[in-house]
């Protein structure tokens, strides 16, 4: 959530002091903290990949047009990482980080720090809790220009690189650029440096760049329609010929394409080096760039494989640009790979990445972060191997967060929840720092959840979902919509509605309703519906995922009655939970102490069972139509909550305010008989300092033989007009006399999949009744409200 107020002040000004003090106490005594240290933590380290030789791919004949369709090199998809593509050099950009140089601020502030941290590693804290001072902690740094990324211009937009490509000809370098947004007409500028001689010679480029080179020989400038190259050593500048280049800001396709003859280059060696950056191009069409105000004018960098993961994974950008250069960054270039369809493929490898991917343009718009190109965060543990199936932790960031917040500020969650379990964990970024996860953020997560299964190994039983304040909420949200997807969840510090909920209703309480739209009952966050979205009621979809619930009792956002409420609800429905109380810590609590071993441990003792013998599920439509509608920008979104483990196409009488719930069971399945046992614990562990008082409560299972299999399922439904059950998961044998036991609130269509022979007959209470074939494998049977035994039988 949003911080403001005097609590969130005090805690990151703790934060601060503890990390100020506990490192001048690391520095003194010249020893690093044992990894259980609270607040103070080592940087996650930022990932790298490797490749392995493809067979030859080439490119068609290329014309001049802007067009993407005759460069058949595709980017990895992984910020900060250049493959060989089909002969073309193809590098993949982090997105969203065109800020341009540091003004000089952020490298004197941690002159000293960078220094230092080699020996102290975990001192690396304090440079977040620098840069969140004033944004997320509301706390004035007057003189000082802190924020989260390390570049000082304001983002430029159409200089926010996302692919650079490089090819050959028999007489041509091609290039082709792609940025994140770009509008007409296209004011994108590209400028690239080549090394093409032996020896160095220091020179100044051209073009305004405001940039020295101590490697370049040539300059070359782009602009949607012209281009220049100067060589460095006589200061000659050659136009390119009419038609050498062409920008296409449509659709999303966001290309300057340009063909630069070598012959202006000089004789091109086997092997050369490039360097290349953006910015925007002069506002007069002359050869320049134009001038952002703060020397060099550029914004954006290509070929930084190794920058830290941060925000916006710019800090290594930021001073060098400062020092007005981009020599660090140069590549070197086979021109024998290019010409001979050189092909790679790229493997990602241990370490935190930047996975980069595209959305949907019904949610996109070309402006700052909301075009088609989205990314996450993925930690991939130091023992991964893509060969087999991994556990997967989600981690949902905080309201003010982005996909790597975790990465760059509470850095502890991919050590607790990733490398010391083995487990990648992804961090999404919701479309947003304050989408709660619905509307627009929904389809965010559902794009992520496909992309993170396309690209990467996941053990689906294994599979965890956690996150602070907003990222809390979305932890109850998500496990509830997607029971069936999650082995455990682990909200921290998490309200139980978009806004929050006091534990408390009464008929009446919105009348009392402050001008600031809080009641004595819910109060309202980001346009939620808090009601609409009240996750309590919908608990019982959480039998098979237990939650680790982390609250500060003094929470200043989060009323501690509310979580309190919501884990009380989880004891009387007889499911598996444990509440970690922390008496010293506020809102910000977990992610300043930054431990979060006890509830990791907690998830991963769980594994789902994708065919359970029971099933509960409610779809509540007004829940569901809050989260098509909140956040949605105006966007028509549908969703259907309808299904969870083998039963699908849930439907409700009402589906504009109904509830539809279904309580089945397959007595194909045997089921454990349990107990359940109340849990305790606290106040500490070697890696959970606390203070903290834990109770839960657990299922113990004894020696209780298992019941008969049999041929048979139960089923209840309240508010529901329709069902499909998948015999095949449910283990009953389609082919087989089914009995049903079904009792039902109202007219309901019952559609069964399975096996069935060529003939089926059907009776309820004895009487015959029509099935219908909808499919060689579904059946449909209609029943009248009521308790009525079914049985189906093969004729």
């Amino acid at each position: 959530m949003t911080a403001g107020g005097a609590g969130l002040r005090a805690g990151a000004a703790g934060l601060a002091a503890a990390l100020v003090a506990v490192a001048l106490a690391l520095g003194s005594a010249g020893a690093s903290a044992e990894p259980s240290v609270p607040v103070l933590s080592v940087e996650v380290p930022a990932g790298h990949g490797t490749t392995t030789v493809a067979r030859p791919c080439f490119d068609p004949a290329r014309s001049v047009d802007g067009g993407v369709s005759d460069w058949r090199g595709r980017a990895t998809g992984f910020g900060g990482s250049t493959i060989y593509s089909c002969g073309e050099l193809v590098y993949q950009d982090h997105i969203f980080d065109a800020y341009g140089p540091d003004n000089g601020q952020d490298m004197q502030r941690l002159a000293a720090q960078d220094a230092l941290e080699p020996t102290v590693p975990e001192i690396y804290r304090l440079d977040p809790a620098a840069q969140y001072l004033p944004g997320e902690f509301g706390i004035p740094t007057p003189g000082y220009n802190l924020s989260t990324h390390y570049g000082d211009l304001d983002h430029q937009d159409q200089a926010d690189l996302s692919e650079l490509h490089v090819g050959a000809s028999g007489r041509n370098l091609w290039f082709l650029a792609r940025t994140t947004t770009m509008t007409a007409p296209a004011r994108t500028a590209l400028l690239v440096l080549l090394d093409t001689r032996p020896g160095s010679a220091t020179h100044e480029v051209p073009f305004s760049s405001g940039i020295h080179s101590s490697r370049a020989d040539y300059a070359v400038l782009l602009t949607a329609s012209r281009g220049w190259v100067a060589d460095l050593a006589t200061g000659a500048v050659s136009p390119l010929r009419e038609g050498s280049v062409a920008a296409n800001p449509s659709g999303y396709v966001n290309a300057l394409e340009a063909r630069v003859p070598r012959s202006l280059l000089g004789p091109l060696p086997a092997g050369f080096g490039v360097a290349a950056a953006t910015g925007i191009a002069d506002p007069g069409g002359k050869p320049a760039l134009k001038d952002l105000g703060l020397g060099a004018n550029l914004a954006n960098v290509a070929f930084r494989p190794n920058e830290p993961a941060r925000d916006w994974w710019d800090k290594q950008q930021a001073f060098s640009l400062h020092d007005g250069t981009i020599d660090p960054f140069f590549r070197s270039v086979s021109l024998g790979a290019l010409l001979h369809g050189a092909n790679q493929a790229y493997h990602p490898g241990p370490g935190y990445h930047d996975r980069i991917f595209s959305s949907t343009p019904a949610i996109s718009q070309e402006s700052g972060q909301q075009g088609v190109l989205q990314h996450y965060g993925v930690y991939l543990p130091t023992a991964y191997r893509p060969d087999r199936p991994w556990p997967l932790q989600w981690w949902f960031h905080f309201r003010g967060g982005n996909a790597h917040i975790a990465a760059a500020a509470v850095p502890r969650i991919f050590k607790d929840m990733g490398e010391d379990v083995n487990t990648i964990v992804v961090s999404p970024d919701g479309r947003g720092e304050s989408t709660w996860y619905v509307g627009k953020g929904q389809v965010d997560f559902r794009e992520v959840w496909r992309d993170v299964h396309r690209t990467f190994a996941v053990d689906s039983d294994r599979t965890y979902i956690a996150g602070h304040s907003m990222g809390g909420w979305a932890t109850y949200l998500l496990t509830i919509l997607y029971p069936d997807r999650f082995a455990a969840g682990f909200p921290a510090s998490g309200p139980v509605t978009q806004g929050a909920w006091t534990g408390v209703d009464f008929n009446g309480c919105d009348k009392f309703e402050s001008p600031d739209g809080e009641t004595p009952c819910y109060t309202s966050a980001n346009g939620g519906d808090p009601r609409a979205e009240f996750t309590r009621p919908l608990l019982d979809n959480l039998r098979y995922v237990p939650q680790a619930i982390y609250q500060g009792v003094p929470d200043e956002l989060v009323p501690t009655s509310g979580v309190i409420m919501q884990a009380e609800r989880l004891r009387e429905l007889g499911y598996r939970y444990r509440l970690y109380l922390f008496p010293a810590q506020e809102h910000y609590g977990p992610p300043v102490v930054d431990q979060w071993a006890d509830g990791a441990r907690y998830e991963h003792q769980f594994v789902r069972d994708p065919n359970p013998p029971r099933v509960t599920y409610l779809r509540s439509m007004p829940f569901e139509h809050a989260v098509e509608r909140v956040q949605s920008g105006g966007v028509k979104l549908t969703f259907h909550f309808d299904r969870a483990y083998w039963m699908s196409g849930l439907e409700p009488v009402d589906p504009a305010k109904g509830v539809a719930r279904f309580e089945g069971r397959s007595l194909a399945i045997p089921e454990r008989p349990h107990s359940t046992a109340p849990e305790a614990g606290g106040p500490a562990k070697e890696d959970q300092t606390g203070p903290y008082v834990m109770t839960g409560q657990a299922w113990r299972f004894g020696d209780t033989a298992l019941p008969d299999r049999q041929n048979a399922f139960e089923a209840s439904l309240s508010g529901a007009s329709a069902v499909r059950l998948s015999t095949s998961r449910m283990q009953l044998d389609a082919s087989r006399r089914l009995i049903g036991d079904l009792t039902t609130g109202s007219a309901l269509r019952l559609t069964l999949e399975g096996a069935f022979g060529r003939r089926v007959s059907a009776s309820i209470d004895g009487r015959p009744a029509t099935v219908v074939r909808v499919a060689s494998n579904l059946v449909t049977i209609a029943v009248p409200a009521g308790h009525h035994s079914l049985t189906i039988s093969p004729r």
